[in-house]
């Protein structure tokens, strides 16, 4: 009796002392949108235990709505916890102190960031990490006529406003919609970015994926489709430039990663400034190469620079802009400005591509090679020297940075307010219009 006592007082011991050390496991928790959190992320948080020596690696599904990743290192376990309920529960759950890093498909709203007034300047690049891109193309048959649309015609089309293709320069017929599943991203990124509040229901057709409705549209001349930028189009399809006011922007690579594209959504991970030292970890692992390569692998628009820049020089265009760039290649990078910062010169992201850009120059087979950087600034009515005078500052300031940093700028041109991207009237036409394009000589 005594030893059967004794062997029940063991037992219970050991299973309290493996409960205590379950208990004592650190915890990382990140928090927010169900885009970057379902299958992104967790790849992500996976790669970032291994380069750190972490083993027994195991994910595990603990609801619907969270995510789990458990590793081991030293005998000391960690637990990085996933919550995927939403870009706004993510902000919530970091101001309220209940999540180290936030996921956001989106960028914090006014009223987010002054009610997270204590967590610093969310902005800035110590605390916002662009991790990957995303977005919507607009895809056609290689048949059809129209070669761009305005956000306008967009918003028309998929509000069912719009029906014959007359009505967007195009020949006559039925606008066929071809559109994938009700709910995702997609959907909820195209009624903050383009329907201004009207609800999409203009769909002729919906398909169970994407690449369907891609598919279906590429083969039909009078069909339209809009789908993510990381959906396959066939040979036989094409996607449309888009103009949210400005110029008519094609989703290429460059325009993709520049950001010069109208349809592009950020994935950013943001921070309090008073960050742990595994919480910043995590968030400088997002943005470095290793990472960028599993962004990749998960198909979407990774944060990295071309082993070599492959657009030419336009050949058409204002003249300006023609003699600034002649006979260089662009990187795929426009630097964007903090205009309301009392911190940094440089938006998040732009300072990160800054910190590329040099490391990208400093590699042997770019040593000794120049840049040309081009200003643009965003129209003034009321001063018409102010976007000449503005874009020149803007060109200077990077070659002066770059130049801090053994680049030599071989050009710096300020261009004023031609090629805009944004019309004049739109709230964010500032911080959009007001770039500098980096282009290798």
């Amino acid at each position: 009796m005594l030893r059967a006592l004794s062997c029940f007082a063991l037992a219970a011991c050991l299973c309290f002392s493996s409960s205590l050390h379950a208990q004592e496991a650190e915890r990382l928790r990140v928090h927010g949108s169900n885009t970057l959190g379902d299958r992104l992320m967790p790849a992500l948080v996976e790669s970032w235990l291994k380069s750190m020596g972490y083993g027994q690696i195991r994910r595990t599904e603990v609801s619907g709505a969270v995510t789990e990743v458990q590793a081991v290192r030293d005998g000391e376990p960690l637990i990085v916890e996933i919550g995927k309920r939403g870009s706004a529960a993510g902000m919530q759950a970091l101001i309220r102190g209940d999540a180290e890093l936030a996921m956001l498909a989106r960028t914090p709203t006014a009223a987010e960031q002054s009610a997270g007034w204590q967590l610093g300047e969310l902005t800035s690049p110590d605390q916002q990490f662009v991790l990957a891109l995303n977005g919507a193309q607009v895809v056609v048959a290689q048949a059809n006529p129209v070669k761009t649309l305005t956000f306008g015609q967009l918003r028309a089309v998929l509000s069912g406003d719009v029906r014959d293709w007359t009505q967007l320069g195009g020949r006559g017929g039925e606008v066929q919609v071809m559109c994938g599943p009700a709910a995702g991203g997609l959907n909820d990124f195209l009624a903050s970015r383009v329907m201004q509040g009207s609800a999409i229901k203009g769909c002729t057709r919906r398909f169970p994926t994407l690449a369907e409705a891609s598919r279906a549209a590429a083969n039909n001349p009078q069909a339209l489709a809009v789908v993510e930028l990381v959906t396959p189009v066939t040979p036989a399809g094409r996607a449309l430039a888009i103009a949210d006011g400005g110029i008519a922007v094609a989703p290429t690579p460059t325009n993709l990663r520049s950001e010069d594209y109208p349809l592009v959504q950020r994935y950013s991970v943001y921070g309090g400034q008073m960050m742990s030292a595994l919480g910043r970890g995590l968030a400088m692992y997002l943005i470095s190469p290793a990472a960028q390569r599993v962004v990749a692998g998960e198909g979407l628009v990774a944060m990295t620079l071309p082993k070599a820049p492959t657009e030419e020089a336009p050949s058409a265009g204002p003249p300006p802009y023609r003699e600034a760039v002649a006979g260089a290649k662009r990187l795929p990078l426009s630097v964007r400005f903090n205009l309301r910062s009392l911190s940094g010169m440089f938006e998040g992201g732009s300072a990160q591509d800054l910190d590329r850009l040099i490391t990208f120059m400093q590699q042997p087979q770019n040593r000794g090679r120049t840049l040309a950087v081009v200003g643009f600034a965003n129209a003034d009515p009321a001063n018409k020297l102010y976007p000449t005078i503005a874009s020149n500052d803007r060109a200077d300031i990077i070659a002066g940075y770059l130049a801090q940093h053994g680049i030599v700028v071989q050009r710096a041109r300020g261009l004023g307010a031609i090629r805009p991207l944004v019309g004049e009237g739109d709230a964010k036409a500032r911080e959009r219009n007001e770039r500098v394009e980096i282009w290798m000589l």
